[in-house]
């Protein structure tokens, strides 16, 4: 008896193992099959890590360049109401200020507030300039929405009616930027072809980026000789992009079999666990 418990046990134990040791060798060969690769092209992931990097490394050029830009507009002014003045009706906009016909100076009263300190108007004058020159690149979709819509549409089938192009638009007004309460004039196959082609051509372009200096069956090309600092650039976010992917995809393996081995653990743990000592019964006094 007690060996047919034992032999139940080591059954479960072999069948946790070897359900732990697919998923573990699962992941770890989707791991090292080349994540980088969806067939012979650039995997999804891949140019998604690139697209997101390279939005990133727009918004904070886009910083950079108009803190230069805002010195230079301020030039020597350092008391407050010289700081004031270098905000015209002409380049409120830069600082998001907007205003109707001639308010300029009420909506300029309420950017600055009750404010008089030099130093602390020079910095809110700042941010305020940065922020607005860095909002066009952080508007953005980011590449998981591009992708999603992508796939989505891919989905859609090759004659979809009507209603079908309609009911997409719908579901994905916000990112192809049409009204979803019906009234679009989107309402053939072709039409949504050309807006959804318009909406992911960032993933396009930067898939295009990579293949600049990737080649799918040998990985990295090598970096011509006197490439240009742009080339270069390019080279070096795509690189990046790599191996953000192949870590990324090694992530995912360690969180799998983490999770299969963590399982196998517990069971195990609980199958081994000695019993509590059975009470001998009580006479009756």
């Amino acid at each position: 008896m007690v060996d047919a418990v034992n032999n139940n046990r080591d059954a479960v134990y072999t069948g946790i193992g070897a359900g732990a040791g697919l998923l573990a060798g699962g992941a770890y060969g989707g791991y090292f099959s080349k994540p980088l690769l969806k067939g012979d092209a650039p995997s999804d992931a891949f140019v998604r890590t690139y697209y997101d990097n390279d939005v990133k490394d727009q918004i904070a050029k886009a910083g950079a360049d108009a803190k230069k830009k805002f010195a230079t507009l301020i030039g020597e002014a350092n008391e407050a109401q010289a700081l004031k003045d270098k905000i015209t009706a002409e380049n409120a906009g830069k600082f998001g200020i907007e205003f109707e016909d001639d308010k300029f100076e009420d909506a300029k009263k309420a950017f600055f507030g009750e404010e008089t300190d030099a130093a602390k108007l020079k910095e809110k004058m700042e941010k305020a300039y940065v922020d607005k020159a860095a909002s066009k690149a952080s508007q953005s979709k980011n590449g998981k929405e591009l992708t999603k819509l992508k796939n989505a549409f891919e989905k859609l089938g090759e004659n979809p009616d009507e209603n079908a192009v309609k009911d997409f638009v719908k579901k994905h007004a916000d990112i192809l930027g049409e009204k979803a309460d019906g009234t679009s004039t989107i309402t053939t196959k072709d039409a949504l072809q050309s807006k959804v082609d318009d909406v992911i051509a960032p993933l396009a372009k930067a898939k295009g980026k990579i293949l600049e200096h990737f080649d799918t069956n040998d990985g990295m090309k090598k970096l011509a000789e006197g490439a240009s600092d742009d080339a270069k650039t390019v080279y070096n976010a795509v690189k990046k992009a790599a191996k953000e992917t192949r870590l990324w995809a090694g992530a995912k393996w360690a969180v799998a079999t983490g999770a299969v081995l963590g399982l196998a653990s517990y069971i195990g743990s609980k199958m081994t666990a000695p019993k509590a000592p059975e009470e001998a019964p009580k006479e009756n006094a």
